[in-house]
Formats: C-alpha cells, structure tokens, sequence
C-alpha cells in the first residue's frame, strides 16, 4: 500500500509540474516533500490504529513430548511417523510381563487380606459368644453367692469364702474376654484397612499395566520418532520417544509493535493469507492479545540481572482462532504468512489492510516472497 501511495503521489506531482505547468521552486519543492511525508505519516499513523497489519504471522499447534508412564521394552510400534492418528490410537507397547505378574501377586495379596479380615471378623463373633457366657457365669455366681451371704448361718464359713471367690473370679473371666474382644475389634479394623491398601495396589498395578499401551493424547501425528523394537524406554521427561504434534487445535500467532493494539479486542475480524497456500484468504478472529512476553521474565538465580540488558523491542503477541468454515488441516505447524486485523473503529481505512491482503495473496506465488 506504501508502494501505491507513492505512486498516486508521484503522480499528483507529475500533473503539477508537467499537466499544470508550474514551475519547480524551492519553495514549492520543500512545500509538495513536507505534505507528502505528513501525509505518508499521518497515512501510516491511522492505518496501524484502526486495522493493524503484520507480516510475521506463523500457524502454531499444540505440541505434546511422548513420554512413557513406565519403563519397559518396546515389544511394538503401530503409530507410523508423519501418518495421521485419531484420539486413543495405539502408539507402542512395552512388554507387559513384570506388570502382568504385578497384578498377579497383589490380586494375591487381595484375596489373602480379604481372608484374614473374614477369619478376625468371625473372630468378633466369638468374642461375643464368650462375653455372653462369661455375663451369664457372674450372674450365677453372684445369685450363688448372695444365697450364701444371706443364709451365713446355715452355710459354713468355708462356702461362704468360696462362693466369694467364685464370684471375684468369674467377674475377672468377663473383663479378660471384654479386653479380647476389643483385641479382635483391633484387629479386624486394621484388617479391613489392609484389605483397603491391598485393592488400592492392585488399582495401581493394574493402571501401571494399562499404561504399557501408550495411546495418542489426541487427534495428530507423530514425528521425531527416537525409538525402535527392543528400545528400552523410562518415564523421564528429559527421555521423551518422540513428538506428538496435536492438530485438534490449531492457532495462528503474529507480533505487534504494543502501540498498534490500542483498539484491538478478541471477537474482532482477521484476514490471513499464508505462503503454502498462494492465492487463498483465511478468515478468523482474535482469540486474544498475550499479556505476558518473554522479554518482561525475570529468571530465579543467584546472578543480579545486568541493567544494560534490560529492554524489550515492544513487541506482543495477538493470537487468531480460524473461522469454523475453515479447514484447519491444510496448514502445517509453522506455515508463515501476513494478517491483519479490523478493529470496530474507522472502517473506512479497512481498506488499505483488505487491498493489502489480497494484494499478498497472489504475490506469495513468487518464491522470493
């Protein structure tokens, strides 16, 4: 549009000075160079407010390291690199083997702890069957000796003591057999907790299990494969097997020098052209203007950050969503091409960016583009 500008200037210029016939003066030189760069200015001024335009806009996904849950040999590998996949696809197996066995032995721990909770349980029961009996022996034996005590004069002083003693030693029988059932009540709680602990490591045996097929976290490919049968692979972010690219999402990202956002808000149209597809228009609408930018971080160290390095080329970050109607497979993480924007304001100016666009649609089938 610069270029177009001139142009129309040049020729205002030319009908002055050759259709009009006044004569070149300094004075009118220096006049007809201040109007134009005022006017270039003040051109350049409303046009980057009202329907800001960038040139460095790039297609961005989602991109997801594979790392495995458990370590483990691959046994197989079904995902193909740079073949499309849809959510829940195989990606590889690792042996199964040591986590098969694993569920195995704490299935086995399960069934024993369930064992021993039923055994202390019927172990309750007994408890109970020995308090009723022992409750029933000092009813007896204080009935026997009340009987005694009341009839001291018939009885001898010998029964009398013994029937004393039976007394005393029936009532400790009951507080022996009331102690050992909280024992067992003890006892079966823990056995009920272990029961629990014994199926919460089966459930994490089985989901370590489970997690020898590893599956696409979405719809995407794999690329970067680093892995093949018989690799042995842990669970280590700093070991990933590869990289999942995830094209369920995509975004289109451009910078913006900071001044040129002032009227930029999310639901505003976008127009986009792309140099993998030359002669085509996306459309889309601003997602949102990034408010953090890399330049503004201050990085956690034991090193004072110097003051000669502080600065930022004022530059943010406005992210695109592409319009539903819009085929969002076509475009390749890091496709490059040119948007702007159209704020809600001076709609008139709109068509500097619109011709622009359009312009760049077509000259993107240049390879020097």
């Amino acid at each position: 549009m610069i270029w177009i500008f001139n142009i129309l200037f040049g020729t205002a210029i030319f009908f002055v000075y050759k259709v009009f016939k006044i004569k070149p003066q300094p004075w009118n030189i220096a006049i007809f160079v201040t109007i134009f760069f005022m006017t270039l200015l003040g051109f350049i001024t409303v046009w980057t407010q009202f329907s800001p335009y960038s040139t460095r806009a790039v297609v961005g996904r989602y991109v997801v390291p594979i790392v495995p849950w458990v370590q483990g040999q691959i046994v197989s590998i079904a995902a193909k690199p740079n073949v499309a996949i849809k959510k829940g696809d195989v990606l590889f197996e690792i042996d199964p083997t040591s986590y098969q066995y694993a569920v195995n032995q704490a299935k086995a721990a399960l069934a024993a702890a369930k064992s021993d909770e039923a055994r202390l349980a019927a172990g309750l029961s007994v408890a109970d069957a020995s308090i009723a009996k022992a409750e029933a022996d000092v009813r007896v034996a204080k009935s026997d000796f009340e009987m005694a005590e009341s009839a001291a004069i018939a009885v001898s002083k010998q029964e009398l003591v013994q029937a004393k003693e039976k007394y005393a030693a029936v009532q400790a029988a009951l507080k022996q057999v009331e102690a050992a059932k909280d024992q067992a009540i003890a006892a079966h709680v823990a056995s009920r907790d272990a029961v629990v602990v014994a199926e919460e490591k089966l459930k994490t045996a089985e989901f370590s299990l489970t997690q020898c097929t590893v599956k696409a976290p979405a719809n995407g490919f794999v690329t970067n494969w680093q892995v093949r049968e018989g690799t042995f692979v842990v669970p280590s972010p700093a070991a990933a097997v590869g990289t999942f690219i995830d094209t369920s999402e995509l975004s289109v990202f451009a910078p913006f020098k900071q001044q040129m956002l002032a009227n930029v808000k999310p639901g505003q149209e976008v127009e986009m052209v792309f140099k993998s597809h030359p002669g085509r228009l996306f459309r889309g609408k601003v997602d949102a203007i990034l408010e953090a930018t890399g330049e503004g971080q201050g990085a956690v160290s034991g090193t004072l950050p110097s003051a000669s390095q502080i600065g930022s080329a004022g530059f943010l970050a406005v992210k695109v969503k592409l319009n539903e109607d819009e085929p969002e497979d076509n475009l390749d993480l890091g496709t490059a091409g040119s948007l702007a924007i159209y704020t809600d304001s001076v709609k008139p100016i709109h068509i500097m960016s619109r011709v622009t666009m359009r312009m760049n649609k077509w000259l993107y089938f240049l390879p020097f583009m």
